[in-house]
């Protein structure tokens, strides 16, 4: 190993751990019970529990936050008041969170992604509630939502990328494949964990099934199992 590699490959290493440190840190700087925004169109952070006091910032949607109390405004709406750093503290409207876990709560998100019309927001919702209520009934609900969003972007993408890549032959070395799934409209999707394939028989993209595959293996008595195996047995 030369003494460049080696240079590089300790950089790496510590890089990778302040990134592990950093990320720790955010995890245990929110004081409170744990939960997250699910609906931006009600999740600004005000100073005190009324919908014309002054805004903090307005949360996005998936943010973790900790619930620190609650409390009815003046007008009888229902506020929390949440800590989004150890640091920074203020009033959202209750019905912006669910609670990691609470089994109301994933009914009240699964609601959210079937009345969605934005597909990437059926998908992200969809993800949240897999991964923070899976000791839920709602979890294999959830994960079906995904796989079949999953399954209807792809045609969109597929036409998408078509107008991108074009009919052009790929360079020396690439494959279509390459081109298909560095699409950029794929970009969002990646970053909350949703993958997709490149048929090429097909010359189109598809989804990689990961969510009916994680329903068959997490939750193989429950009522969506079937239809997640036979969404599978025909990829």
């Amino acid at each position: 190993m030369s003494a460049r590699t080696a240079f590089w490959g300790i950089v790496f290493v510590i890089a990778l751990s302040f990134s592990v440190e950093a990320q720790t840190r955010r995890k245990s700087s929110t004081p409170g019970q744990r939960a997250f925004i699910v609906d931006e169109r009600l999740s600004a952070l005000r100073t005190r529990p009324d919908v014309k006091a002054p805004l903090e910032q307005r949360l996005r949607r998936g943010r973790v936050v900790g619930i620190l109390g609650a409390r009815k405004s003046k007008d009888g709406e229902s506020f929390l008041r949440v800590s989004v750093t150890r640091n920074t503290h203020g009033w959202v409207l209750a019905e912006a969170v669910v609670k990691a876990g609470n089994v109301a709560d994933a009914e009240r998100l699964l609601n959210l992604v079937e009345d969605s019309d934005d597909d990437f927001v059926k998908a992200r919702l969809a993800r949240l509630c897999a991964d923070e209520f899976r000791a839920t009934p709602t979890a294999p609900r959830c994960l079906l939502k995904l796989g079949e969003t999953a399954e209807r972007v792809a045609d969109r993408l597929t036409r998408d990328a078509k107008r991108r890549v074009g009919n052009e032959e790929p360079s020396a070395g690439l494959s279509k494949r390459d081109y298909f799934l560095n699409f950029v409209g794929l970009d969002r999707y990646n970053r909350i964990g949703v993958l997709f394939e490149f048929d090429a028989l097909a010359d189109r993209i598809v989804y990689d099934g990961e969510a009916y595959r994680e329903l068959a293996k997490r939750y193989p008595k429950s009522s969506e199992v079937q239809t997640a195996k036979d969404k599978l047995s025909k990829k």
